[in-house]
């Protein structure tokens, strides 16, 4: 599928699989999620759309004025209409996750679930304009030993030989990717979903707020999204649907997508009986 574009800007868009059910995801780069559900569920239509930014899709010299979430959110709705996509489900994997948040804040017509992985909502500190690791991996992107202590940072601890090995290839793969980054992707900084709430409290009544099916996937162990903030998900949103692994990470869809796609795989199952319910329960 050739970019397609999105008012003033393009973005790179890939058709994987063929059926009813259409997922949705938007990020920087792609792994082997979400396209693999399109291969290991029957029915299953996967659309991927590398956010403005990145890639081969427009690079911008300076962040875009109502925010990058915000503006990846908006070009997400311009491909589904682009291509005639009536309903679809929205997944994203960590900043992936965060446009879904702001996607489900607005409900668009259409938008029938959200599936986060690693991607709830930052716990707040008071600064919400980036994370503390994101904005180390910014200032030291050039620099082959900061990217890669970020990174073993933002994945969490890991146990066995087997599955630190498979780590140390994932990191391996993420600094290739980050030193080569053009000037204008390394400096990228999307900042925290929701960054009006400065509190947990005020997260919290922002997500209160979500109406719709939700599935939120988090590691125990992961570095920048911590076990609270995938709990919080499951206190605040209505009927939403909380899985927390104690032995993954941040990189669990890169190092074990197989787990994230059964996940994905019940969630789907489940998905006709829990929009009746939401139906119901707003009559």
């Amino acid at each position: 599928m050739p970019d397609m574009q999105v008012d003033n800007a393009h973005v790179r868009v890939e058709d994987h699989g063929a059926g009813d059910t259409v997922v949705v995801s938007s990020a920087s780069d792609f792994g082997a999620y979400p396209a693999v559900l399109a291969d290991e569920i029957p029915g299953v239509r996967v659309v991927t759309i590398q956010a403005r930014g990145f890639g081969r899709s427009t690079h911008l010299a300076e962040p875009p004025e109502q925010g990058w979430l915000d503006q990846w959110g908006d070009d997400v709705l311009s491909v589904v209409r682009q291509l005639g996509i009536e309903s679809f489900i929205y997944t994203g994997i960590s900043h992936g996750g965060g446009i879904g948040w702001h996607l489900a804040r607005r409900r668009p017509a259409g938008l029938r679930a959200l599936v986060s992985v690693v991607g709830t909502p930052h716990d707040r500190r008071g600064d919400t304009t980036s994370s503390e690791g994101r904005r180390k991996m910014v200032a030291g992107r050039k620099d082959p030993k900061v990217v890669e202590e970020q990174f073993r940072l933002i994945g969490g601890r890991t146990d066995g030989a087997i599955r630190k090995a498979l780590r140390d290839k994932v990191i391996a793969q993420l600094v290739d990717r980050t030193l080569a980054y053009s000037d204008e992707e390394g400096r990228v900084n999307q900042g925290m979903p929701f960054p009006e709430a400065t509190t947990n409290d005020e997260l919290a009544a922002i997500l209160s707020t979500i109406d719709l099916p939700v599935l939120a996937i988090g590691g125990s162990r992961d570095g920048v999204i911590s076990a609270e903030s995938t709990l919080r998900v499951a206190q605040c949103v209505r009927r939403a649907k909380v899985v927390l692994f104690e032995d993954e990470g941040h990189f669990v869809a890169a190092e074990r997508p197989e787990r994230v796609v059964r996940e994905f795989r019940t969630f789907l199952a489940e998905l006709p009986e829990l929009e009746a319910t939401w139906a119901e329960g707003r009559r």
